[in-house]
C-alpha cells in the first residue's frame, strides 16, 4: 500500500483540491471539475479519470448535514460530460468500442418516448442523458485502461476503493459520531449506512469476479485488506440486505462455477428456505442472539419499506404501460413526503424495479431486463461467477432505488463488473495476445487479438 500511495499521490492531492475548493469557493468547482479531467487526459492519467468520477459520486452521496458539500450533487454533472466530450471527441482512442451500450440500446431509445408524458421535461431529459452516457463512457473508458494498463488498472481500484472506505473515519475523527453515524449505524463519506453496506456488497463482488477471471492478480495480503476493510465495514452499517446479497453472490457464484444446473437448484432451494426462514424470522433472531443487528422490532413494518412499495404500487397505475420520464419517482416521492414521513418512511422507492416502472412503464421495466439478463447470460459463457452477480443484484435492487440512477457510486461500480466480465478482452485474457497496430490505424498501443484455439 506504502507503494500505492507514493504512485498516485496526485490522485490525492486532486481529491483533496476538490473538498477544499467546493468547501470555499463553490462555483470555481464547476469550473474546476472539468478542467482537471481534461488536465488528466493531457497527462495521459487515464485511470486517474475513472477514478476521480468515481470520488466525486460518492462525495455527491455524502451526508446533507455537511451543508457546504452539496455542492457535489450539482458539479458531478461536469465531471461526466467532460468525460463524454473526450470520449465523442477522440472516438479513435477506443477502437473497437465496448459492447456493453449496444446491449441496453433498445432501452436507451425507448426511454426518450416516456418524457412525453413528464411533469418536469428538462430534469427527465437530463437524467435519461446522463444514465445513457454513463453505460456509454464507463465500459469504454474500463477497457482503454486495461488495453495501456493492463491489470494494474483493476488492481489499483479496488485498492482505491477501499481506501475510499476506510476515509470514513476521517469523518468520525474531524466531526464526531453525529456526522458518521446514522440511529447507530456507521456511514462514514456516504450518505446513509445502507449506502456505505452497497459500496461493500459491490467492492466485494468485483474483487472476487476479478480474482476468477485471473487467479493471481491479489496476493493474500490484498485480499486480506480488500475483504477484510469490506467485510468490517459492512457489519459497521449494519444493512441487512446488503449482507444477504453478500451470500448470494458467495453462494451462487460457487454454484454457478461449478455447474449452472446446480446453480439454479440452488437458486430454487434458497427460495424455499427463505420462505421457512421468514415464516420463523423472530425465533430464530433470539436464539441466535442477533436481536441488535438485525434490528428485530424494524423487521414488522420492514423499515417503512413496504409501505412505500404499496403507496408506490397505486401511483404507479397511472404510468403503468409507458411511465412518466426518468425523475418520475422522484418527483411524486417528493411531492408526498411529509405524509410518508408521518406514515414512517423517509427517502424514495427503495426499488429500482419499481422505479423503472414508474419512469419507463413496464415496457421500459421489461426492455431493460431483458438487456440486464442477456448480458449476464452472455458473461456467463466466459466467466460462470457471472449469474452469481446477476441474483446478488437482482436480490439488492429489490430494497434500493440505485440500479435508476447514474450518478451515484453505485452503478459505475456495476458497469465496471459488467464490462470485465463481457469483454474478451479482459474475460477471456488468457487466449489473447498483444500486438502492435500499423502505424496507419487509429487503434490503442495495446489492442487484441484473439490466439486459436
Amino acid at each position: 500500500m506504502r507503494n500505492y500511495f507514493a504512485n498516485n499521490y496526485q490522485l490525492f492531492l486532486l481529491v483533496l483540491l476538490y473538498v477544499v475548493v467546493g468547501v470555499y469557493a463553490k462555483p470555481f468547482l464547476f469550473l474546476l471539475m472539468p478542467l482537471s479531467v481534461f488536465f488528466l487526459k493531457s497527462r495521459d492519467l487515464w485511470a486517474d479519470m475513472v477514478f476521480g468520477l468515481l470520488i466525486t459520486l460518492v462525495l455527491s452521496d455524502i451526508t446533507p448535514w455537511f451543508f457546504k458539500m452539496q455542492v457535489f450533487k450539482s458539479a458531478k454533472n461536469t465531471y461526466i460530460t467532460a468525460l463524454s466530450l473526450i470520449f465523442l471527441l477522440e472516438r479513435h482512442r477506443f477502437v473497437p468500442f465496448s459492447q456493453v451500450f449496444n446491449v441496453f440500446l433498445p432501452f436507451f431509445v425507448y426511454s426518450v418516448f416516456p418524457l412525453v408524458f413528464s411533469n418536469n421535461l428538462i430534469v427527465g431529459l437530463e437524467k435519461t442523458l446522463s444514465y445513457a452516457l454513463l453505460y456509454l463512457v464507463v465500459p469504454n473508458y474500463v477497457l482503454y485502461n486495461y488495453r495501456i494498463m493492463g491489470w494494474d488498472f483493476f488492481k489499483n481500484l479496488v485498492r482505491f476503493m477501499a481506501v475510499i472506505l476506510l476515509s470514513g473515519y476521517f469523518v468520525l475523527w474531524g466531526f464526531g459520531e453525529f456526522y458518521a453515524y446514522m440511529i447507530g449505524r456507521f456511514r462514514g463519506l456516504f450518505g446513509n449506512p445502507n449506502g456505505m453496506a452497497l459500496f461493500c456488497f459491490l467492492l466485494i463482488m468485483l474483487t472476487a469476479t476479478l480474482s476468477s477471471i485471473k487467479k493471481d492478480l491479489f496476493t493474500w495480503k490484498d485480499k486480506l485488506f480488500v475483504y477484510g476493510t469490506a467485510v468490517y465495514f459492512l457489519f459497521q452499517s449494519g444493512s441487512r440486505s446488503s449482507l444477504v446479497s453478500v451470500i448470494i453472490f458467495l453462494v451462487f457464484g460457487r454454484f454457478f462455477s461449478a455447474s449452472p444446473v446446480f446453480g439454479f437448484i440452488g437458486l430454487i432451494g434458497v427460495f424455499g428456505l427463505s420462505e421457512l426462514v421468514l415464516a420463523n424470522i423472530e425465533p430464530i433472531v433470539v436464539y441466535l442472539g442477533l436481536q441488535e443487528y438485525v434490528r428485530l422490532n424494524t423487521l414488522e413494518n420492514g423499515s417503512g419499506r413496504y409501505f412505500a412499495w404499496e403507496f408506490a404500487w397505486k401511483h404507479i397505475q397511472e404510468y403503468f404501460v409507458f411511465g412518466g420520464g426518468f425523475a418520475n419517482d422522484e418527483r411524486i416521492m417528493r411531492k408526498h413526503r411529509l405524509y410518508l414521513e408521518r406514515m414512517g418512511h423517509q427517502g424514495g422507492v427503495h426499488n429500482s424495479y419499481l422505479s423503472f416502472w414508474f419512469n419507463t412503464g413496464i415496457v421500459g421495466l421489461l426492455l431493460y431486463l431483458r438487456s440486464f439478463v442477456l448480458i449476464f447470460i452472455k458473461a456467463s459463457r466466459l466467466v460462470p461467477l457471472s449469474l452469481g452477480v446477476m441474483f446478488a443484484v437482482m436480490f439488492s435492487v429489490t430494497y434500493e432505488s440505485w440500479l435508476v440512477s447514474s450518478l451515484n457510486p453505485f452503478t459505475i461500480i456495476l458497469l465496471i463488473i459488467i464490462t470485465a466480465v463481457t469483454e474478451e478482452e479482459i474475460a477471456n485474457w488468457e487466449h489473447y495476445e498483444t500486438v502492435e497496430p500499423d502505424a496507419d490505424e487509429a487503434r490503442p498501443a495495446h489492442s487484441t487479438v484473439p490466439i486459436p484455439a
